[in-house]
């Protein structure tokens, strides 16, 4: 027993010697602020914890035991995880990282956008340019990259036994690993990287080393290092920049903002240790692909834009003109080349060069066989001009044929030789003339006429075509009106119809879709035009009746009665025939509705009576006859041509699929008159005329009560039913007419004021009251009010004014419904100060001059 208890105090002991020596060797963290201890003196608190066997849970636990605050000891905790990561990678036994695709790497400047040049090749490397030159950082990494502090290892082992690793390297160029210590890989290729990390971890690992391995090892780059690179000489903004270790030659220049307009393209050279390195030719990467010379670049390397040593300008016919810069060992066919050779037009014989010697520009032509020797000179100006826009061996063809457009020629091409070889004549041609329009050495014209149809029959001599010639075969069509037909009246279809040779009074009824219910056949003019030349005839037209019935279409003696080009058939209307005429009766009577009007003699009160009669709530003093008006322009012979053709060209389209080539030819011809008369018209058109149709147009087309018509017109018609109830067949009691609305209102007690009052309002109607007594009801006259003009709008729509006599005015009687309004005075312009000056002055004026003119007398 006395043996425990002094092993147990031995124990005690130890351990209150341990904490009184960590006490003394651990900072109190009581009094340590967290955020204020630097690297150094977080390194030397891990090492003195690590001494005292602490691990990094107890020492945060021995910190709160001294009262540090929650927030603290997890800052703390931070820092200690942050600085062992850097030291030490530790070993996890899963994969680090969900992703390990490299991030992004955004370099310091803003691309600014900038005029593309005439320069070829110096847009390449600039904003203005589609072509990005960034890196592109997760690519695999190159078997020639060489590691270096700062690069990012990921350290894959597998197989028997299963770690992973993840460690940056350090400025000493090595990595330590947990459990491993530090490796020195800095300057090493991955694979040899590989072998060296497989050597260390050997000895952790034994499955990596043998014959017969059962462990694994893989390595691969993750987030690369930064290098720094110089850009000089001729670049828009030179500097030094941060980039990725992968980046090229070209990602420099591309951060750099590209090659300015006195830099070189042709030689960039790239120092590394003060060594030449290598050289880049711009124009290699462009025009053959090669881009031998866009080396990595490592850490201070330094990337020089010389100025342009020969630079010479193409111009003209080529697929890329601009100016380029050339070697001294490069010629003429090398610039071609850069160029992309000639375009489709060039007239590649020859280039004329601008050249400057001895102060002053000389013009050579270097010909083709010239090409490959012919050296360009710094400044030179190339120009390739375009082939001649002339034909050696061109004739035109034009007019009635199936084919008409452009044909070549030999020496021997004849009229008749060449109409056999490549086209045919339409049927319409006019074979008794045709023209050769043919162009001289002077470049004046002549023209030659023959009979084509003799000299296709051998009649006559063959005509030699030269080139240049232009043939004209005319159609019979053109050189006569095109021929029509109109017909009107009481027809289903009325219009303009072609006119054919043979065509009968049955044929054009037949066209225009047969007779209406309304027609009469005992009557059909058919107005003809006089187109006798043998006397003077004062007539406008030979009109021709036609007496027939309405079944003459099959028995009719006159059915196949001739129609001659431009008749116009008028087929009348039945005198016996009427449609139903309806009008209307709204409002406050027994049967409101639509009624026919049963003769022409019938009356307002005639349609009230068969409606019933007013009911107890008709207010007949306000009783109005809307009623519909129709006027009608008459358009111009050029409308009226317009018109005519576009219902033909109609009529002629409706079934494209089934029309003939004649009708084909005639559609074309409309179309031309169509246009050339439309043009015409607009301008001869008065501009005031055409403001007031459209206008008009305009305000008939919002009416609502008369459709869709662009000409009619309503209009209120105020009466008197009172005087038509007690007086039927009266001056009062107007005949119906078609579309007339009888609107009868509803008994109203009140009368509406309006206009220049105090208070516009609407009043109850007292009989025996006079004007000036619903004036003051709103209040009275307004200031701006003109009293003279006060008038009156009774319910029926008939207006009463006010008059005057003297110094009296004599008010209109005011009744149920009626509308009392009181215009305004129109405004009047003060006279101002400046203006009794001015006029002043000028009669002052004019008195003096008046009175010295009288004194020289």
């Amino acid at each position: 027993m006395r043996l425990y208890r002094l092993k147990w105090a031995l124990f005690l002991a130890l351990i209150f010697s341990t904490h009184l020596i960590i006490g003394q060797s651990l900072p109190d963290f009581s009094s340590v602020n967290i955020s204020e201890l630097s690297d150094k003196q977080l390194e030397l608190l891990i090492q003195r914890a690590n001494a005292a066997g602490y691990s990094q849970q107890e020492l945060l636990q021995l910190a709160k035991g001294q009262g540090v605050s929650v927030e603290d000891i997890a800052k703390l905790n931070n820092r200690i995880t942050d600085f062992k990561s850097k030291r030490v990678s530790p070993v996890s036994s899963s994969p680090i990282n969900d992703s390990r695709l490299r991030k992004a790497y955004r370099d310091s400047l803003d691309r600014v956008s900038t005029l593309r040049s005439e320069i070829f090749g110096l847009d390449v490397f600039s904003n203005s340019s589609l072509l990005s030159f960034q890196n592109s950082l997760n690519i695999p990494t190159p078997e020639d990259y060489r590691l270096g502090p700062g690069d990012e290892l990921f350290i894959d082992v597998y197989g028997q036994s299963e770690s992973y690793y993840q460690s940056e390297i350090n400025p000493d160029g090595t990595i330590i690993l947990e459990n491993v210590g530090p490796i020195s890989i800095s300057g090493l290729s991955i694979n040899q990287a590989k072998a060296t990390v497989r050597r260390k971890l050997g000895a952790v690992y034994p499955g990596l080393i043998g014959d017969k391995p059962n462990t694994f090892l893989s390595i691969s780059v993750g987030q690369l290092r930064t290098i720094s690179i110089s850009v000089v000489g001729a670049i828009r903004i030179p500097g030094t920049y941060s980039m990725s270790s992968l980046s090229t030659v070209f990602n420099a220049l591309y951060n750099a903002g590209g090659v300015t307009e006195k830099g070189t393209l042709r030689e960039i050279r790239v120092f590394r240790d003060n060594k030449l390195v290598s050289v880049i030719d711009v124009y290699d990467f462009l025009v053959n692909g090669n881009s031998k010379g866009n080396i990595r670049l490592e850490n201070n390397d330094v990337v020089i834009v010389g100025p342009y040593t020969n630079r010479v300008t193409l111009l003209g016919a080529v697929k890329t003109p601009g100016k380029f810069e050339l070697k001294e060992n490069e010629s003429l066919e090398t610039l071609l080349g850069y160029a992309g050779g000639f375009s489709e037009n060039a007239y590649s014989n020859s280039i004329k060069v601008n050249r400057i010697i001895d102060g002053e520009r000389v013009i050579a032509d270097v010909s083709s066989n010239q090409f490959e020797v012919f050296s360009p000179k710094a400044g030179d100006i190339f120009e390739v001009e375009e082939v001649l826009d002339r034909y050696k061996n061109r004739v035109i063809i034009k007019g009635a044929v199936f084919r008409p457009g452009n044909y070549s020629i030999t020496e021997q091409s004849t009229v008749k030789s060449i109409i056999e070889e490549g086209f045919a004549i339409r049927p319409d041609a006019f074979l008794n003339r045709a023209f050769i329009l043919r162009t001289k050495e002077d470049l004046s014209t002549e023209t030659i006429s023959f009979d084509l149809g003799r000299l296709l029959k051998g009649d006559i001599p063959d005509i030699k075509l030269q080139k240049e010639d232009v043939l004209n075969i005319l159609s019979k069509n053109d050189l006569r009106a095109e021929k029509y037909i109109e017909i009107s009246g009481e027809v289903n279809n009325t219009g303009i119809f072609a006119y054919s040779e043979g065509m009968t009074l049955r044929d054009v009824i037949l066209f225009a879709g047969g007779f209406k219910e309304s027609a009469t056949g005992k009557r059909i003019d058919i107005n003809r035009r006089v187109t006798d030349e043998s006397e003077v005839n004062f007539d406008l037209s030979e009109v021709l009746i036609v007496d027939t019935d309405l079944n003459f279409l099959n028995t009719g003696s006159n059915a196949s009665f001739s129609i001659e080009p431009f008749d116009h058939i008028v087929v009348r209307r039945n005198p016996n025939f009427h449609r139903q005429e309806f009008a209307s009766i709204e409002g406050q009577v027994l049967y409101p509705g639509k009624y026919a009007i049963k003769n022409h003699g019938e009356r307002i009160s005639d349609i009230l009576t068969r409606a019933g009669g007013l009911n107890n709530y008709a207010f007949a003093e306000g009783a109005t006859l809307i009623r519909r008006t129709e006027f009608f322009e008459e358009e111009t012979d050029i409308e009226q041509q317009i018109d005519d053709l576009v219902e033909l060209q109609k009529r002629l389209q409706i079934e494209p699929e089934t029309l003939t080539e004649s009708e084909y030819l005639m559609i074309a011809r409309v179309e031309e008159n169509l246009t050339r008369l439309e043009e015409q018209n607009e301008s001869n058109q008065s501009l005031s005329n055409f403001a007031k149709r459209e206008r008009l147009k305009e305000i008939l087309e919002k009416n609502s009560l008369l459709g869709n018509s662009s000409f009619k017109q309503a209009e209120a018609i105020g009466i008197k039913l009172d005087e038509i109830l007690k007086r039927p067949g009266s001056p009062a009691d107007l005949l119906l007419e078609e579309g007339d609305v009888l609107i009868i209102p509803k008994k109203t007690e009140t009368v509406r004021l309006r206009g220049k009052l105090l208070y516009p309002t609407t009043v109850r109607f007292e009989e025996g009251r006079s004007l000036k007594h619903y004036i003051n009801s709103a209040g009275g006259f307004d200031n701006r009010a003109k009293r003279n003009g006060t008038y009156v709008v009774y319910a029926n729509g008939s207006v009463a004014r006010t008059k005057k006599f003297l110094w009296f005015r004599f008010y209109p009687k005011v009744a149920r419904g009626a509308e009392i309004i009181v215009p305004a005075k129109p405004l009047k312009i003060p006279l101002r100060i400046q203006d009794v000056v001015a006029v002043t002055s000028g009669l002052a004026t004019l008195v003096l001059v008046v009175n010295q003119i009288t004194s020289s007398n």
